[in-house]
């Protein structure tokens, strides 16, 4: 059996490339492109086994996927009913993102899990889906999966989310692309706006103002995705943290993401001293660019607002309280 020995950092000043493609986005990326007219092309696509689970479902669903190892390409001629149960594996984002884009789609489906992802609730999803005509059940009525789709007519709505959730704003997005009339989603703070994001930037009528999104019905076929997908924050934020709290240190994370919703942990790095700068390098589809962090001595503070937007962080952002002159608090963290 190999070791790895580790040994504590003197200074250092780094530039990484590499680090590992956005989950949410990839998982975007494979269905969004089942709405597309041509042939989508991705690189950087997350080759996770969630994320290769939902291009799986593509495929089952009709899709022609081509993948050389570097750049996949997908093209849809519509979405076609599956002679296969559609296993999400461990996806909450897939199996409820799947929801809203199946619930119009002519044809039976089946979504499924792992047996963890069969006790998850699914009820967020599928009741205000119900609610607009969705045919959709499962075990629990309808909370659990399995869950059964028969795509149906869904009407126009006018929705009031009680929570903040990226994936149940997604579905209902998803769904309202394909509804008899003009939607209205409203949230009561901002979740990552992903979906909303990329959808427009193929061509989706889509505006969102505050916390208010409206979507209107596809008049068309939206236009192929050419992207790459941008790292993650959330893995590039530990590298950050290195260098925020390593004397004499720098770093620069290229082609991350810099969406406003996903780099709340950054901002709070900053706000307890850390030298942080951005340079955004592409914005078609989201924000994308470089973040560079230096060292700087920290301070402690206290996160209580936008929790949602860097909950994945917290554990990494804790290694920078622990280093931070003073006690560090964290309220509202329920989801942690």
């Amino acid at each position: 059996m190999s070791s790895v020995k580790v040994t504590k950092a003197s200074s250092f000043s780094l530039r990484i490339s590499e680090v590992a493609p956005d989950k949410s986005i990839s998982h975007r990326c494979a269905m969004f492109a089942m709405l597309a007219e041509g042939t989508s092309e991705i690189t950087n696509f997350l080759r996770a086994e969630d994320t290769l689970n939902s291009l799986n479902i593509v495929k089952n669903l009709g899709a022609t996927v081509i993948d050389d190892g570097v750049t996949i390409k997908i093209s849809s001629e519509g979405i076609k009913e599956s002679s296969e149960i559609l296993d999400c594996g461990n996806s909450g984002t897939g199996i409820r993102l799947f929801c809203g884009l199946l619930s119009s789609a002519e044809g039976h489906f089946i979504l499924t899990g792992d047996e963890y992802l069969r006790r998850r609730p699914m009820k967020r999803v599928t009741a205000p889906l119900r609610d607009i005509g969705a045919k959709l059940d499962g075990r629990n009525n309808g909370d659990l999966a399995p869950l059964s789709i028969r795509g149906a007519s869904l009407s126009a709505f006018n929705y009031e989310s009680k929570i903040a959730s990226a994936q149940v704003k997604s579905a209902m997005i998803l769904a309202a692309l394909r509804a008899d009339g003009e939607c209205t989603y409203s949230e009561p703070e901002l979740s990552r706006d992903h979906t909303e994001r990329m959808l427009k930037g193929m061509g989706a009528e889509i505006e969102v103002h505050g916390l208010k999104t409206t979507i209107k019905p596809m008049k068309k076929l939206l236009t192929p995705l050419k992207i790459r997908v941008p790292a993650d924050p959330s893995s590039a934020f530990f590298f950050a943290v290195a260098a925020a709290i390593t004397p004499d240190s720098d770093v620069v994370l290229e082609g991350v993401t810099l969406n406003q919703t996903r780099i709340e942990a950054f901002r709070a790095l900053e706000r307890m001293g850390a030298n942080i700068s951005y340079e955004t390098t592409d914005n078609k589809y989201e924000p994308i660019g470089n973040i560079h962090v230096k060292y700087a001595p920290l301070c402690a503070i206290t996160v209580e607002d936008n929790i949602s937007w860097l909950i994945d962080e917290l554990p990494a952002l804790s290694i920078a309280f622990a280093c931070a002159e003073g006690v560090s608090v964290v309220k509202n963290a329920e989801e942690l």
